[in-house]
């Protein structure tokens, strides 16, 4: 296999391959994480392969993001034999489907239990805990895919009388169980119950804020402050802003100035003040739906 045909992750040891939907052959990668598709080809969608070092404390899964709160799926990733010596591979049985209507295109990423990526959780003796994503996704309208990875929380375990509690290392973290994500069913995965035993923690006795760091206050019409933004999702990455009486309203990548298509960094996190020109009413599909913010402008971060 060919040095461009991998990418890894550095920061979190996970390495990546890519093929088409169907196909034999692993895609070439340039250093952006740009897949390069051969002349010609109009990608239906890609099969997506992680691996993690023999010796690492990782584990990956694929989650049914198609259902709130959708369960870890231990039927979606299958092994794969002689990735690479020191590495165990899983590659998604089903593919990233990548979904035209229109003139709009984006991999899919929540219906039909579909995902776009997959979950790579690493838990330490000493506790801590990290949730790192992988998968691919296209921000410029299908020009072109991108294999992308990012973290989506960081923190530490301390034991409780339920069982487990995490703190977020930052607040732009979030709370461990990511509101209706669900994520802390992962402590029933056995890949999790089998690393959790050589850990002992001692109790924790702090506070709920320190577990589920309250967001930052907003006053003024046209402000509100980022719940929480997924590049995952969406076109462009989307999430949830709140405003100052606490209302929600969705937020687009590509309505963020400064937006960048190629960019690896999410353009929000949670916990941003964020200011905006409209707040657009039963838009596209969304009848009765919170509404969508255009003309979002970074305002304040705090970390």
């Amino acid at each position: 296999m060919k040095a461009t045909q991998i990418r890894m992750f550095e920061e979190s040891g996970i390495a990546a391959c890519v093929l088409l939907a169907g196909g034999s052959e692993y895609l070439e990668i340039d250093k952006h994480g740009v897949l390069i598709i051969p002349s010609g080809v109009k990608p239906t969608g890609f099969n997506l392969l992680v691996a993690v070092k023999d010796d690492s404390r990782t584990f990956v899964v694929q989650k049914a993001v198609g259902t709130e709160g959708g369960a870890y799926d231990s039927r979606a990733l299958s092994e794969l034999e002689g990735f690479a010596p020191g590495f165990t591979a899983t590659i998604m049985r089903d593919p990233i489907m990548v979904i035209r209507q229109g003139k709009n295109t984006w991999t899919g990423w929540h219906k039909n239990n579909a995902s776009n990526r997959v979950d790579c959780w690493t838990l330490e003796k000493d506790g801590k805990l990290t949730l790192f994503q992988v998968g691919i996704v296209t921000h410029d309208n299908g020009k072109t895919f991108v294999l992308h990875g990012e973290y989506r929380w960081i923190g530490q375990l301390w034991g409780s009388i339920n069982g487990w509690v995490g703190i977020p290392s930052n607040p732009k973290w979030g709370s461990l169980e990511g509101g209706s994500s669900n994520r802390t069913q992962i402590f029933n995965h056995p890949d999790f119950v089998a690393l959790s035993l050589d850990i002992q923690l001692e109790d924790w006795c702090g506070t709920e804020a320190a577990m589920d760091p309250p967001l930052p206050k907003v006053s003024g019409q046209g402000f509100a402050v980022v719940d929480w933004f997924v590049f995952f999702a969406g076109q462009t990455g989307q999430g949830i802003v709140k405003n100052q009486n606490g209302k929600p309203a969705w937020v687009h990548g590509i309505d963020v100035s400064g937006f960048d298509p190629n960019s690896s960094e999410p353009p929000l996190w949670r916990g941003d003040i964020i200011s905006f020109d409209q707040a657009v009413e039963n838009w596209g599909r969304k009848q009765n739906a919170p509404p969508k913010l255009t003309g979002v402008k970074m305002v304040k971060r705090d970390w």
